[in-house]
């Protein structure tokens, strides 16, 4: 079917099946999401170490181990997406690999806390983009709307062994000090590792629909007629096209987000990515250090931390049995979750037993990978292709910017007043997020992105 008989690309990509073709891509996206979410998850068994390393207390480590990376990453966000709408998705995804690398290379060699903060700085910038750019947009232009939600959640459960990963070598390196310590071999290991998956970035193709909407018709008719030709080998004969209009991509102003059609999901959006990191990051980043703020050795800090990130994975791997589901819309997924992840959070806060840190914490990973999974889609599908990577990257760097707030206050709230009183903070934005979502988020479940984004 080609583009001359009148059906857009979009609505070709829309009616075909799930192929080998799509397998593989998932799978190429992932492997850059692990070093995103290995990133993530290192500071809370860096922080500690870091401290005692270069002699300063904890809330002072975690501001340059994990607040300063967060603000590289909405500096990055907003570098990378400008390069994603104007020269492509797959130049971004090529480069900000590239910046990470060299930075998690050189920072277990910095002299003092200071170079220490600027390659976590420079690490945000590579990272920062990774899940926007790389598995929320790739996967929301690549994939049809009844198995949009399945694809990503398939992608964020394959990268969610990273902390699983990162939770195991940071058990196995404790006690290492010579040539480098433990928490040094961390980044080490996380460099070379991204060094390793560079090269097949290049294997992934550039996203059709972007290609489509820039007018670059015979390059996405090339990707489209190999799409078609592995499903139909494949899978038969497939269905008609799907009837999609598409606006062609222009220069978009900013004051674009604010126009009618989209002010209300903007400001909507706006107020529930600042928030949600807190809600999210309040514990991810911060796990490990709050189980060592109640007294734990890390040894032991570092075993609970084990046992507690599994719920990840699984929330991740739950996931992709219900974000699709229309029961169950992915907007009531992330306003009704986020309420729980943030009662979960005041039990985590309140108990001071291992049994009762180790159950109320799994299950703030499995909740908390239920409502990522569900709101990384949610962002990336409520604007249009021509200006997605621009709208989201817009929204999504205020997560960033929320991450290096809230990272920067909550550790010294967690060190002056206690656990409790932190979670009590992070209770109060999962309320914000309930009111947001609930009241004034769209439906999204397994609506085509051309007409849920209009």
């Amino acid at each position: 079917m080609s583009q001359q008989q009148g059906y857009t690309i979009a609505g070709r990509l829309e009616r075909l099946p799930w192929t080998s073709f799509h397998t593989k891509l998932l799978i190429l996206l992932a492997l850059g999401e692990f070093f995103d979410l290995y990133d993530l998850f290192a500071g809370g068994f860096v922080s500690v170490p870091a401290a005692s390393f270069y002699h300063v207390s904890i809330p002072t480590s975690v501001f340059y181990t994990v607040a300063i990376s967060f603000l590289g990453a909405f500096v990055g966000v907003l570098v990378f997406n400008i390069i994603g709408d104007a020269m492509g998705r797959r130049t971004a995804l090529l480069m900000n690999m590239f910046v990470m690398s060299i930075a998690y290379l050189l920072t277990p060699f910095a002299p003092n806390v200071y170079v220490y903060g600027a390659l976590r700085f420079i690490s945000g910038l590579g990272y920062g983009p990774e899940a926007l750019i790389v598995l929320d947009i790739m996967t929301t232009e690549f994939f049809p709307a009844r198995i949009r939600g399945r694809a990503l959640s398939i992608g964020y459960t394959m990268s969610w062994t990273a902390p699983l990963v990162l939770a195991g070598l940071a058990y196995a390196l404790t006690g290492i000090k010579a040539p480098l310590m433990g928490w040094q071999w961390l980044f080490i290991i996380g460099g070379l590792g991204i060094l390793t998956i560079i090269p097949f970035r290049f294997l992934i193709p550039e996203s059709p629909r972007w290609l489509e909407v820039k007018g670059r018709i015979e390059e996405a008719e090339k990707i489209m007629q190999k799409m078609e030709t592995i499903a139909q080998k494949e899978k038969g004969q497939l269905p008609e096209p799907v009837q999609l209009e598409v606006v062609k991509s222009q220069r978009i102003p900013f004051r674009t987000l604010f126009e009618k059609e989209y002010r209300k999901r903007t400001v909507m959006l706006w107020i529930f990515e600042f928030f949600q990191t807190g809600v999210y990051y309040g514990f991810t980043s911060l796990a490990p250090t709050v189980l060592f703020e109640k007294g734990f050795t890390i040894a032991k800090t570092l075993e609970m931390s084990v046992i507690i990130y599994t719920g990840y994975f699984f929330g991740s791997l739950i996931s992709i049995f219900i974000i699709d589901s229309k029961a169950f819309d992915r907007k009531w997924q992330i306003a009704a979750i986020a309420l729980l992840m943030g009662i979960d959070g005041l039990a985590f806060g309140y108990s001071s037993f291992v049994t009762a840190l180790v159950a109320t914490g799994f299950l703030f990973g499995l909740l908390a990978n239920i409502f990522s999974n569900a709101y990384h889609l949610y962002c990336a599908e409520l604007y249009p292709t021509r200006v997605r990577a621009f709208a989201d990257g817009a929204q999504y760097s205020l997560s960033r910017l929320g991450n290096f707030v809230w990272l920067s206050v909550l550790p010294t709230i967690l060190v002056l007043y206690g656990a409790l009183a932190m979670f009590s903070v992070v209770f109060a934005y999962s309320v914000i997020l309930l009111i947001d979502i609930g009241i004034f988020g769209p439906r999204a479940s397994k609506i085509e992105v051309e007409k849920l984004s209009k």
